[in-house]
């Protein structure tokens, strides 16, 4: 089995376990941006979102880890799709396809939001990192060098392109699993 092929396999197999995570984190960061510069969320409502979004619920040590966890897969998903990207041919199934292409419009993005993510909590949480350095990671993790005016359209955009990108995987793994007449045929 070469490179490509584990890659590959290694991808489908990890992914559906991380689905449920990084959808969570997805609409919890979603919510809060939005729901703070469109819909007059309170600064209370906020912060329990925010509780949710960044794992607080886990504690300080395992909001870290869970974070570094989850961030850490969703970098190695970025990785190795972007490597079956460009070492495989085009293609033929359609959903592979808006796959493929949400994954070359949001891996830039998404790479970046993870690791400033990461490094927000980490730095600030192990670290002891300084709070401007603290304050320009969240600044670049949730668009803050757009404007109040772009940025919620900044965190919609990462969002639904994550969810598109969750949605078109499991449904390629889920098309692809065999069915139980062709097991039972093997």
């Amino acid at each position: 089995m070469n490179l490509h092929s584990k890659l590959r396999l290694f991808h489908r197999k990890i992914s559906p376990w991380l689905l449920p995570s990084i959808l969570f984190i997805a609409i919890t960061g979603m919510s809060y941006r939005i729901g703070r510069a469109w819909f007059g969320m309170s600064k209370e409502t906020g912060g329990k979102v925010l509780h949710l979004h960044s794992g607080e619920w886990l504690g300080n040590h395992g909001s870290v880890i869970y974070l570094f966890v989850i961030g850490g897969a969703l970098i190695f998903l970025i990785f190795s799709g972007l490597w079956m990207i460009f070492a495989a041919k085009s293609p033929k199934v359609p959903v592979r396809k808006v796959h493929r292409v949400l994954a070359i419009i949001f891996s830039l993005p998404l790479l970046i939001s993870a690791v400033t993510g990461i490094a927000y909590q980490m730095g600030g949480k192990w670290f002891g990192a300084d709070k401007e350095v603290l304050k320009f990671l969240l600044s670049i993790h949730q668009g803050s060098w757009l404007g109040n005016t772009w940025r919620p359209f900044y965190i919609l955009f990462l969002g639904l392109g994550l969810i598109g990108l969750c949605l078109t995987g499991i449904r390629m793994v889920i098309r692809n699993r065999p069915t139980n007449k062709a097991r039972l045929q093997k």
